[in-house]
């Protein structure tokens, strides 16, 4: 990428892809999104590649998201890929002048390809870094326990990895909690078949007579499917643990599926309250011991989750 092209590129960086210094994965994501479209339509007016007039998300959106991640060997990020917090409007004609400037119209189109592989490498660059590398972090003055848990599954979900972090977190608290060790698995691993466990866990954690399965998204077959056969298969309380604006959904569509006597024997709560709220009682509803018992919530997560089969950047910093 010439010079006088980054020239061109920066304030787009500076100005509308930063918020309090830091990039906002979104937007990247977004942009990303956008180029990808271009390939298919390459016209320089944000107005054509809209869903519709005053939206902030594009035809396709989440194909083309796709198609970006795929071509640039990024991992999964969020199913939107920017959409709803991209504030698109703001910066997509800029980025389009941009090319513009630089004859885009005028190119062949190998040439156009090329150029299109070339930006986007560029505007990955960041994205690849935040997902992969940065920490999440999160501010604890002035927040209750639950807040804090909340901030920290709205910073891994623009990751793309708010299951992950949810599942090591309640892992974590229900070591300091129980004051024992709790085995570590990959997300998503302990409680499905593979070829190498044949005969899964009934949930991500079973801890004396309770399974607790981690499922932050809606209410899916396959989840409503498995705590079936957790209640056919055991005496076990089931605890669905989700996030917040979800717990609701969650008890109606289990309510449709379960007897009323099998539904006495299901809790479903958030990850927010699950976490946050053990936490207060541990601190004694001191705002000091609270942090202190938020930072020994995270050196578990930390050190006995995320070091051995997380990542990077799912690490949790406190500030």
């Amino acid at each position: 990428m010439s010079p006088s092209y980054k020239a061109r590129l920066l304030p787009l960086f500076e100005e509308h892809w930063k918020q309090g210094g830091r990039f906002v994965p979104a937007r990247l994501q977004a942009a990303l999104a956008l180029l990808e479209r271009l390939r298919d339509f390459p016209s320089l007016e944000l107005k054509k590649h809209l869903s519709q007039q005053g939206s902030a998300g594009l035809k396709s959106h989440e194909t083309y998201g796709d198609k970006a991640l795929e071509r640039l060997k990024l991992q999964a990020i969020n199913k939107t890929h920017g959409r709803r917090s991209s504030n698109l409007l703001a910066w997509g004609q800029a980025l389009l002048d941009v090319l513009g400037d630089c004859e885009f119209s005028r190119m062949s189109a190998s040439r156009r390809s090329r150029f299109l592989d070339e930006l986007q490498q560029n505007v990955a660059e960041p994205l690849r870094t935040i997902i992969e590398q940065d920490p999440i972090e999160v501010h604890l003055r002035g927040r209750s326990a639950e807040a804090v848990i909340r901030e920290i599954l709205v910073a891994a979900e623009e990751k793309g990895k708010s299951g992950d972090v949810a599942q090591y977190l309640v892992g974590a608290k229900l070591s300091l909690r129980l004051k024992r060790e709790i085995p570590v698995y990959p997300a998503n691993k302990k409680d499905r078949t593979s070829h190498f466990d044949p005969a899964p866990a009934l949930g991500d954690y079973e801890i004396e007579s309770a399974i607790i399965e981690v499922a932050i998204g809606l209410p899916d077959e396959k989840h409503l499917r498995q705590i079936k056969q957790i209640l056919d298969k055991s005496d076990s309380e089931v605890w669905l643990l989700t996030r917040t604006d979800r717990v609701a959904t969650w008890r109606t569509e289990l309510s449709l599926k379960q007897s009323a006597e099998l539904m006495k024997r299901i809790v479903v709560t958030s990850v927010e309250t699950f976490v946050g709220q053990n936490v207060t009682e541990l601190s004694g509803f001191s705002a000091q011991l609270k942090m202190e018992r938020l930072n020994e919530l995270f050196a578990k997560y930390n050190d006995a989750w995320v070091s051995k089969v997380g990542t990077p950047g799912i690490r949790i910093v406190a500030k």
